[in-house]
């Protein structure tokens, strides 16, 4: 029997099932721009598509189809989950999303997946269940009809709709919505793919728009769909339009829709009884509302009928009624499958095309907005130069330096660090530093840090920001100031402040090794060519950005935000420092330090004062303090500090008891900030250690600055 319910439509489940999966997978990586939660959730609609596409393509819904499309929404599950995680980890950078998709995986990725896997398997296991239901539905249906009804008259016609007949219009309804929505999820993702989101929020817009137009552009196909649900009796001059998803069988409780979609295989005692229950509907008079009086025929199509009733009211009826007229006689009856109206998927084609092109270049046009002129020079100031003082230095050959959330341009051949840029030919440094969740308060106030004589700025202090668009769609304002310190050096600072509130500061002091222009030349270079790609920073996210950050070249290290300590600026800021992945980030001191613990290795950081001190004293001053606080450390195993005068950093490794086992930590301190410091702590768990400490342990000290064998070599034995 369940053979043939199925026979010969298995193997048509399986393109199906393809195409809906992949219509999932696309969902899943748009689901990017809303967070984790809506992509685990999303999972249960790859089961949904990946099923009901299979079943459309196959004719109907079985146990056997559904079981077919189980590996495919596994499958593009995975995928789809896998393009989310490397949008997320390389928003705006498309080399390095792909290489984030290539790249070794954390923990929290598994885990994560496994939800997401979770929901779509509790998705399919209902479908399956339904399909389960619909099989003994059909085992009820083939049973002996027990209850008695009193025969239809001889002389009432039922016309059912033909499923085939139907079959080639749904199908090319279906896939153009399909089509449709895979574009609309396409413009969702591909706005975090290029980090021009606010140019594909315009033409996600235009989708909407044109799903309005297309609403409202039925046709023929839409009501050729919708004959399925309808069944037509003539008697005498009278003629009745039943809706069979209303009216159930008396004895199996079953709607007639469903009967109608497996009449063919219907047992003939079914089909009477089936016949019965309508006669008897109509003979009771449960249908009198939906009667059609004297039918006078207005048009007709090659797809429908349009017929008048006695009250003037008009009926559509389509052309999917095997031998059926509205007006005998007069008018002739349906003898073939209508044709397919190839007009309508191709006017939703135009339109969605008009829609989306507009939405592009709405889009566009908003990405030109002209710079604001800037206002006259007042005559009182001479001392204020304007933009045209400084011309941008071009390097010969040009290199990207890439931090998670911006990627800066300047000369390739200057040495890159975790902190800025040496410019080996001239013997000055560029420091860089970021900055976020400021305005431009802000930006004017980093400007003004450096005390001095002769100040100069690239556009007047009374006058604001120039503003630039970046390549991937961002804006931002920047502007340049020089002094001259008291000892004669000139000192430059930089700030360039994006519409998502991340904020960079470049410096640079120098004396006569470098002229100024060459130095104010290359740095407004630098503030010229900048790409905002991170995300706006707030009070509801900073704790929930940290993941690898590849297009760095890290893989199990990445940014995680914390709140500056009150007093640091004088404005409220995010800062960002690199820890490792795949651990849970818990936050103290309401967001001012943190500490997480991966693959074996745990690491804390926080901003630590020291006035008048070095790297080195602030080492010692923290081992003395957590001493004090009752930390047992075995100074027999004492090793030496390391102190790098030149980048004032400094670094202690000490063993110390933590309830009866032994750790090695190593006490790190950076000069960030005048006056503060970044503080971490690396301690190395051994009970907690496998098979990646080691590659995690090695980014820590890439990122610190550090090198420390004897906590690799923990890790090397451990392995």
């Amino acid at each position: 029997m369940e053979q043939k319910w199925e026979q010969g439509r298995d193997s048509l489940a399986i393109p199906g099932a393809i195409l809906g999966a992949a219509l999932g997978a696309d969902c899943l990586a748009a689901m990017v721009r809303f967070g984790d939660v809506p992509l685990i959730l999303c999972g249960a609609l790859t089961a949904l598509f990946a099923v009901r596409t299979g079943a459309l393509t196959a004719g109907r819904v079985g146990r056997t189809r559904t079981l077919l499309a189980l590996p495919w929404v596994l499958l593009f599950d995975c995928l789809g989950h896998h393009l989310y995680f490397a949008l997320e980890t390389a928003p705006g950078d498309p080399a390095g999303v792909w290489r984030a998709f290539l790249s070794p995986l954390p923990g929290w990725y598994w885990g994560r997946l496994a939800a997401l896997l979770a929901v779509s398997l509790c998705a399919w296991a209902l479908l399956f269940h339904g399909a389960g239901q619909d099989r003994k539905r059909l085992i009820r249906a083939l049973q002996p009809v027990r209850l008695e009804q009193d025969p239809a008259p001889a002389e009432m016609e039922f016309f059912l709709p033909d499923l085939g007949w139907i079959r080639p219009h749904l199908l090319v309804r279906k896939f153009s919505r399909g089509i449709w929505l895979a574009l609309l999820f396409l413009c969702l993702w591909m706005g975090r793919l290029t980090g021009t989101e606010a140019l594909w929020d315009r033409a996600v817009v235009g989708m909407g728009f044109s799903l309005l137009i297309i609403g409202s552009l039925q046709g023929p196909p839409a009501r050729l769909c919708a004959g399925a649900h309808w069944l037509y009796v003539r008697q005498d001059n009278r003629l009745w339009r039943v809706p069979l998803n209303q009216v159930l069988d008396p004895e199996l409780r079953i709607s007639l829709a469903w009967l109608a979609g497996a009449w063919d295989i219907l047992p003939q005692v079914r089909r009477t009884a089936f016949r019965s229950t309508v006669a008897a509907l109509i003979a009771e008079g449960k249908l009198k509302t939906c009667e059609i009086k004297k039918p006078t025929l207005v048009r007709q199509s090659p797809w429908e009928w349009v017929v008048s009733d006695s009250r003037g009211g008009q009926h559509m009826i389509p052309k999917v009624y095997p031998g059926f007229t509205p007006i005998p006689g007069e008018v002739e009856r349906a003898q073939s499958a209508p044709s397919i109206r190839w007009v309508n998927p191709a006017v939703t084609a135009a339109v969605t095309a008009v829609c989306l092109a507009a939405g592009l270049f709405m889009g566009v046009q908003e990405q030109r907005r002209p710079e604001a002129p800037p206002p006259k020079l007042p005559v009182e100031a001479p001392e204020k130069t304007g933009p045209a003082s400084t011309e941008a230095v071009v390097p010969e050959v040009i290199g990207d330096y890439i931090l998670n959330g911006l990627t800066l341009r300047t000369d390739d051949a200057f040495q890159a660090s975790t902190s800025g840029f040496d410019d080996p030919e001239h013997g000055v440094f560029y420091q860089i530093e970021l900055r976020f969740g400021v305005g431009e308060d802000a930006a004017r106030l980093a400007l003004t840090e450096s005390a001095g004589e002769d100040v100069r700025w690239l556009r007047p202090e009374g006058d604001g920001f120039l503003w630039r668009l970046g390549e991937n769609g961002v804006a931002y304002q920047y502007n340049l100031r020089t002094v001259r310190l008291l000892d004669g050096r000139l000192s430059h600072t930089g700030a360039a402040l994006s519409e998502r509130g991340t904020m960079l500061i470049l410096t640079c002091d120098h004396g006569e090794e470098i002229e100024e222009e060459a130095a104010r030349g290359t740095m407004l270079y630098m503030l010229e060519n900048l790409q905002f790609t991170g995300p706006a920073i707030t009070e509801e996210n900073y704790q929930d950005q940290l993941r690898p950050a590849v297009s760095m070249g890290f893989s199990h290290c990445g940014q995680a935000f914390f709140k500056a300590p009150e007093g640091l600026f004088p404005y409220d800021a995010y800062l960002d420092t690199f820890l490792p992945c795949g651990g849970e980030v818990k936050y103290f001191d309401d967001g001012i330090s943190m500490m997480t613990k991966s693959h074996g290795l745990r690491v804390s950081a926080a901003v630590v004062p020291n006035e008048g001190g070095n790297a080195l004293d602030v080492v010692r001053e923290v081992y003395e303090d957590l001493k004090a606080a009752g930390r047992q450390y075995d100074e027999r195993n004492f090793l030496e500090d390391a102190y790098n005068e030149e980048g004032n950093n400094a670094c202690r490794v000490a063993v110390y008891y933590d309830g009866g086992r032994t750790r090695v930590t190593a006490m790190v301190a950076m000069e960030k900030w005048k006056g503060c410091y970044l503080y971490k702590e690396l301690t190395c768990l051994p009970e907690e250690m496998d098979g990646e400490y080691k590659a995690v342990f090695k980014e820590m000290e890439k990122v610190c600055g550090i090198t420390v064998s004897v906590m690799e070599d923990l890790g090397r034995q451990q392995n």
